[in-house]
Order: C-alpha cells, then sequence, then structure tokens
C-alpha cells in the first residue's frame, strides 16, 4: 500500500458520515492534484441517469438532481468502457460535453473525468476541470488510486438515485 492508499484508508478510519468522507478526500484530490472545479457523479443501476453528489460550485453544478446521460464518446468510453477521459483543452470539452460555456467561464479548459468501478460497471465518475493543458499521467495514476478508494461511498450513494 502506497503513501496515497493509507491516506485515504485513514479518511475512512477516521470518519463515519458521508459528508465527512466527502470533505476529507476533496481535501486529497485539491492537495494532490488541484482543481477549479471538482464534482462527485453517481450513475443509475441501468447507467441513463447521473446524480452530483458534491460540487465545489453548488452555484453553477448543484447537488442532488439527476440527468440523463449523454449517447456521445464520452459516455462510451467513461461509462461503457470503464476508461477515464482526459481532456487538456476548450475544443475537446465543446466536443463532448454541453454546458462547455459554463465550463469555460469558470476558466477551465481541462478536464479529467476519472471513472470509479464496481464487479466491472462504471457506477460513477469524478470530474476534475482545470486550466488549459493541465492534467498528466501522474494526475491519472493518483485518481485512479483515489477512485478505487471511495467505491465503497459511491456504492452507498448510488442508492439515492432514481
Amino acid at each position: 500500500m502506497n503513501k496515497l492508499e493509507k491516506e485515504i484508508y485513514n479518511i475512512y478510519l477516521k470518519y463515519e458520515s458521508h459528508e465527512t468522507v466527502i470533505k476529507k478526500v476533496v481535501a486529497l484530490i485539491r492537495k494532490e492534484i488541484g482543481f477549479k472545479l471538482l464534482t462527485f457523479m453517481i450513475f443509475s443501476n441501468n447507467q441513463k441517469f447521473a446524480k452530483r453528489i458534491y460540487s465545489s460550485d453548488e452555484n453553477k453544478y448543484p447537488i442532488g438532481k439527476s440527468k440523463k446521460l449523454p449517447n456521445n464518446y464520452w459516455a462510451v468510453m467513461t461509462v461503457q468502457k470503464r476508461r477515464s477521459f482526459i481532456g487538456n483543452n476548450k475544443k475537446i470539452i465543446e466536443k463532448y460535453f454541453y454546458d462547455h460555456k459554463i465550463i469555460t467561464s469558470l476558466g477551465c479548459e481541462a478536464i479529467l473525468n476519472q471513472v470509479v468501478t464496481y464487479n466491472k460497471k462504471t457506477i460513477g465518475c469524478i470530474n476534475i476541470l482545470h486550466k488549459k493543458n493541465y492534467f498528466t499521467k501522474i494526475h491519472q495514476e493518483k485518481m485512479n488510486i483515489i477512485s478505487k478508494c471511495v467505491v465503497a461511498l459511491f456504492l452507498d450513494k448510488q442508492k439515492e438515485i432514481k
């Protein structure tokens, strides 16, 4: 177990509420990766809907509402094929995200969508946005570790999505 994994497991050992775990994981992502915008999304069991369970900007991206997942390359790669997605420029964000105007108005021109998987199925996504050309393989490797450590939280929260 590496240092990052130990830090995440210690979060679970010390705190009982979902809200506290989320706050500690967000702080860890801020320290290890950095972000301008961060959201956590859980997917319905049929993978047709998503619900935001955390947002660093609740005015622009409120928590709680379910929305239909798109039918595009991004959804195929993340939801169906369980692969994380990096788009490091505005052009990619405009191509795959309907809310690209909001994203770029926040100064975000790069995105890392880290899938959260369980039992060979995508159950959610951690969405990290930052300045142009920000994300690297090292960021993706760290987020891969973090995503494995939040599976229990996402599974528990998945019960809330209709």
